[in-house]
């Protein structure tokens, strides 16, 4: 019971880190990003530089892609194996694992429109890979520890 309640309280705190980003306004987010690219020695890019950002290592656009990659990664990972701990037959839950979060990366970008940024199809894919991404992550490494105590 109490593993289940704090893999609960974890979803949550991360749908709200997730969702509380997206509403904040753009001239915040892009501060924020801006931050981090600098911190990471990147230069700082905006949409009329695109031909520009395309020599640079490093842009605050690839930074916001690889949060959003990372965010929803740790979401992936967290959902599948709450699922996994409460079925028999986890594979069974795999597509209504995967439709949550299809909706979550729809209301993730949904919830930009109404704070005056863009919201684009390319995002939602963005959030998409990174939400398969930890789902995988998180089968491979529960279905080696599970073939290891078999073996033992």
């Amino acid at each position: 019971m109490k593993r289940n309640l704090f893999s609960i309280a974890l979803i949550l705190a991360i749908l709200c880190f997730i969702w509380g980003n997206s509403a904040l306004s753009s001239s915040i987010s892009n501060h924020i990003s801006d931050t981090i690219t600098i911190s990471f020695g990147g230069e700082i890019t905006h949409s009329d530089e695109q031909e520009a950002a395309a020599t640079t290592i490093l842009t605050s656009s690839h930074i916001r892609k690889l949060a959003h990659i990372t965010e929803f990664s740790g979401l992936g990972a967290v959902l599948t194996l709450l699922s996994v701990r409460r079925q028999k037959k986890p594979v069974h839950s795999l597509p209504g694992i995967l439709l949550l979060g299809m909706l979550i990366a729809l209301s993730d970008e949904t919830i930009q429109l109404f704070t005056g940024r863009t919201s684009t199809i390319k995002d939602i894919w963005i959030d998409l890979l990174g939400f398969s991404i930890g789902c995988f992550i998180s089968g491979i490494t529960i279905h080696l520890i599970t073939k290891r105590k078999s073996k033992q």
